[in-house]
């Protein structure tokens, strides 16, 4: 279709504001023959629902309704399914068909110019547009006889206040003119098509979000299976070991689950653990850190909210505790939640019921509760900022995290592991680790555990050349400082379980000595408790 600017038609018989077109007609407007007409062409319409489709019903229909109709032409806004098409620029035809010799109807195969004038005084002055037959010389468009139109008549599309669109038929071959009972017949059409039209872009719109939320979900299922095949927990040390088989006692219970441990021990790799390894694995596993968020945005986000609950609640809300419906929810730092949501979490855990936000009911889930805190809770209880019949609830099953300076066995397996995860990320090979490097990080106590780890291993792949060996020179400052250390304790080499042995003897020895003996002060300035202590001393054989 290809479209002309000209100046409007002068030779105009009638033009209709949209307020006063009809709804509907009356058997004194059209005869019974047209009336059938009209009912038949909206039992073709109602069927169909793709964009298309729906175009050529109705431009068919029209065709149907006006016998003296040749083209029927439909105009569109870009941006028509939510009527925001302001500017002429914005509409454009879509579609014309037009009445063969046979009577059949056809989609041209090569292009039908379209006259611009008409259809761009119905939507200038939202009105319905019906111009004569007349004389050549009556007009002044030259398009419309460049196009041999003898008479054109045009209705708005709407919805609501807005005109989306614009319905245009044409009489090309004869002398025919259209009358007002035919303005009458595609003005009723016009309605019925306007939210025919309206409804195949939303159907296409929602078609398409569906479609795009079908592949997220795709994506994610993926992502969750590798995800679930990549939750290991790596290390050989006794204390690791205590954990998992605490940790497989309750896995396929619904008993709530509360990780204790100190920032940066794994406590979401554990948490991850305990859903993949349960009946629940094929659900979500979802985590928030109650202490990410202030109190009346954790609500919204754990329990959902309905729309116009508060400002800016422009939509129904789904909550964590439904997404995570027959699967896992991990709340970290769970002694940061206020003492408001508790009371909600509480309920959760006795009832299995939730209350989104501004809604009058409550909904049942079926969600397995892992929490994870650094905080004392019962100290929190005595101060009053954890609520104690919660603290009840949620202690049933704890576990600890250890520290990584109590499982230094663990540290050699966990370099090696990130030091492939990062070699292969960055692309850059890496031989291993120096002997010298891993006793410095094995030695060292990582105050900010496996996630420091992590981090000096990242840093130290960023570093090295490909090809390397991660060597001393590599460790950050932190962690060198110890490198005399070997030296000053005169370990003798051997394996190296056996070499920290005589470091960590060295250590504990120079500590007692320098507080006199008094194993209370060794201890805190070690960083470890009294029976910490007197545990290393009876494992190391130090009188």
């Amino acid at each position: 279709m290809t479209i002309d600017e000209e100046p409007e038609p002068e030779h105009l018989v009638s033009v209709r504001p949209l307020s006063e077109l009809p709804g509907q007609t009356s058997s004194d407007q059209r005869n019974a023959d047209v009336l059938r007409a009209w009912h038949a062409a909206q039992r073709s319409i109602g069927p169909v629902s793709s964009l298309h489709e729906v175009l050529a019903a109705v431009s068919d229909a029209a065709l149907t309704l006006l016998g003296n109709a040749t083209h029927v032409t439909l105009v569109l806004g870009d941006d028509a399914e939510v009527g925001k098409a302001t500017e002429l620029s914005a509409f454009i035809p879509v579609m014309t068909r037009v009445r063969g010799p046979d009577a059949t109807f056809f989609t041209p195969p090569e292009g039908v110019r379209v006259t611009r004038s008409v259809f761009r005084k119905v939507i200038r002055e939202r009105a319905a547009v019906l111009a004569a037959d007349a004389p050549d010389e009556v007009f002044s468009s030259e398009s419309l006889l460049g196009a041999s139109i003898r008479s054109t008549l045009a209705v708005p599309l709407w919805r609501g206040a807005s005109v989306v669109g614009v319905l245009q038929a044409d009489n090309r071959d004869a002398p025919a003119m259209f009358d007002s009972t035919d303005m009458e017949a595609l003005a009723v059409l016009a309605a019925y098509a306007s939210l025919a039209i309206v409804n195949a872009r939303l159907i296409g719109r929602l078609q398409t979000a569906e479609a795009a939320l079908e592949k997220e979900n795709v994506f994610l299922k993926a992502r969750e299976r590798q995800r679930a095949g990549n939750v290991r927990i790596l290390g050989e040390s006794s204390k690791l070991k205590a954990l998992l088989e605490q940790l497989r006692k309750v896995v396929d219970t619904r008993v709530t689950v509360l990780i204790q441990g100190e920032t940066g021990t794994g406590k979401e790799l554990i948490a991850s653990f305990l859903h993949y390894e349960s009946e629940r694995a094929a659900k979500l596993f979802v985590a928030q850190n109650c202490a990410a968020m202030p109190e009346n945005l954790l609500e919204s986000e754990l329990f959902g909210h309905k729309r116009g609950s508060f400002t800016g609640a422009t939509e129904d809300k789904k909550g964590l505790f439904e997404m995570a419906n027959g699967g896992t929810l991990f709340l970290d730092e769970l002694g940061e939640m206020p003492i408001g949501l508790q009371a909600k979490l509480l309920r959760v855990l006795q009832e299995g019921e939730i209350r989104p936000v501004g809604a009058t009911s409550t909904r049942r889930v079926d969600v397995r509760i892992v929490a994870a805190t650094n905080r004392d809770l019962e100290a929190e209880v005595k101060q009053g900022r954890f609520r104690e019949d919660l603290f009840y609830r949620i202690t049933a099953f704890p576990v600890n995290a250890p520290p990584l300076r109590e499982r230094r066995e663990d540290i050699p397996i966990l370099a090696r592991h990130f030091l492939e995860i990062y070699a292969k990320d960055l692309g850059k090979p890496i031989v291993g680790f120096s002997q010298e490097a891993l006793e410095l990080l094995t030695s060292y106590a990582f105050p900010g555990n496996v996630r420091e780890l992590q981090n000096e291993i990242q840093r130290m792949v960023i570093q090295a050349d490909a090809g390397a060996i991660i060597t001393s020179e590599l460790l950050s400052p932190r962690v060198r400082r110890l490198e005399g250390l070997v030296d000053e304790a005169d370990t003798q080499p051997g394996a190296l379980r056996d070499m920290m042995d005589q470091v960590e003897r060295f250590l504990l020895g120079r500590s007692l000595k320098e507080h006199g003996n008094n194993k209370t002060a060794a201890a805190r300035a070690l960083g470890i408790t009294r029976e910490g202590l007197h545990k290393k001393l009876r494992t190391l054989k130090i009188s």
